[in-house]
């Protein structure tokens, strides 16, 4: 079955910023989950495998995961990160996206 991606700059918010903000918003809150980190996490892995080596996106998505990896997330130092990163996903073409989703996905060898 091929699967049927929106054209470049039509994205699905469902699926593509309403995780992540969620999450957001779930910080520092009694029913944050680790589902909500792994939606942050997420986005700066698809966002770092996309954006250019050096680039800001690139060095923001890190910034990004390496905060997550604290036991207590500070949002003040993650809500910037996930604008800039939600901002710039929805402006990168769909393949590409879909791509990085699925490389991220299949199962590693090792």
């Amino acid at each position: 079955m091929k699967k049927r991606l929106l054209p470049l700059g039509i994205k699905n918010p469902i699926k593509t910023e309403l995780p992540a903000l969620i999450a957001l918003e779930a910080i520092d809150k009694s029913w944050f989950s680790d589902s909500h980190r792994s939606d942050l996490l997420a986005i700066g892995l698809v966002s770092q495998l996309l954006a250019a080596d050096g680039s800001y996106i690139h060095m923001i998505a890190g910034e990004m995961i390496a905060a997550l990896q604290a036991e207590k997330l500070q949002i003040d130092q993650i809500r910037p990160l996930v604008i800039d990163i939600s901002a710039w996903l929805q402006v990168q073409d769909n393949g590409r996206v879909d791509t990085a989703i699925a490389t991220l996905l299949k199962p590693q060898r090792g």
